[in-house]
């Protein structure tokens, strides 16, 4: 029978151990960076749908939708993701990942970076959010 003992000032068994703090492994880039951030404008048939942005010195990387966009900037954030975790899956940094996903075939509902876009260096991620807001009055 196995040692079953109960903490009262817990409430529960000893055997489960010490629960916390849980520490779990980050399996994705961090969406936020305050280093400058590289990024690339995402079209989808045509249409700029958002920006996909990753620095060189953090572990961060994520796709902006633009401004306007509705439910297609929306559903772009899935696959950009998806492709991002793939990335970071196969060892490359964010600022590898970005590159990996430029002028790669568009996915139909995340868009594609076209291989001649031309990227753009701002100076943290809040710098995209910014380019993504005011990308509709272009």
């Amino acid at each position: 029978m196995s040692d079953y003992r109960y903490e009262p000032w817990t409430g529960r068994p000893t055997e489960f151990g010490d629960l916390s703090p849980f520490t779990l492994e980050r399996t994705e880039f961090r969406s936020v960076s305050d280093a400058p951030v590289h990024c690339f404008p995402v079209t989808l048939r045509g249409q700029l749908i958002g920006y996909l942005w990753g620095s060189e010195t953090t572990d961060a990387a994520d796709f902006c939708p633009r401004r306007g966009m509705g439910a297609a900037g929306w559903d772009a954030r899935g696959p950009w993701r998806r492709r991002l975790k793939e990335a970071r899956d196969a060892g490359f940094s964010a600022w590898e990942a970005v590159r990996y996903w430029v002028g790669e075939p568009e996915d139909p509902r995340g868009g594609g970076v076209a291989a001649d876009a031309e990227g753009r260096v701002l100076p943290d991620s809040r710098g995209v959010q910014r380019l993504a807001s005011q990308a509709v009055d272009e």
